[in-house]
C-alpha cells in the first residue's frame, strides 16, 4: 500500500435503527454533518475522518458487549465529566469511570453500539 499524505479515515457503522442513530449522532453528539444520500449519513469524526451511519446493522436493546461488537466509538472531550453530564441530562444511560490512565464515560447509541468519552489532554496521546 502506498503512503499517501492527505488519508482521511472512515469508520462506516451499520444500523438497524437508523433515524434513531442519525438523530444520536447529529444532535446528542453534535458531530458536524459532511453530506448525506437517502441510505446513509457521513459526519465529520475527529480530524480528516468520517463517520457514517448506514442501514443494514443490527440493533440491541442494552448496549453490545465485546462478543457482539468489539469495536467502541471514542470521543476524546475536554471535560468527561461535563460531557457525561449533559447526555445523562438527555436521558442516556452513561457510566463514568476512573483509571491509573485517565477518565472515561461509556454510553451506547440507540443499536447498542459502544461509545466512549476520554479526557483529551491525556498525555499518552501527545506526539513526540
Amino acid at each position: 500500500m502506498e503512503e499517501t499524505t492527505a488519508a482521511r479515515f472512515g469508520i462506516i457503522l451499520k444500523t438497524e435503527n437508523f433515524s434513531e442513530c442519525v438523530k444520536f449522532y447529529q444532535d446528542v453528539l453534535s458531530l458536524k454533518l459532511w453530506y448525506q444520500k437517502p441510505d446513509l449519513f457521513c459526519f465529520h469524526f475527529g480530524v480528516d475522518s468520517y463517520l457514517m451511519v448506514e442501514r443494514g446493522g443490527m440493533g440491541s436493546g442494552q448496549r453490545k458487549g465485546t462478543e457482539a461488537n468489539p469495536v467502541v466509538l471514542r470521543l476524546d472531550v475536554p471535560d468527561v465529566d461535563r460531557a457525561a453530564d449533559r447526555i445523562a441530562e438527555l436521558g442516556i444511560d452513561v457510566e463514568v469511570l476512573r483509571f491509573e490512565w485517565g477518565t472515561i464515560a461509556i454510553f451506547a447509541d440507540p443499536d447498542g453500539n459502544p461509545c466512549e468519552f476520554k479526557n483529551a489532554n491525556d498525555p499518552y496521546f501527545d506526539l513526540p
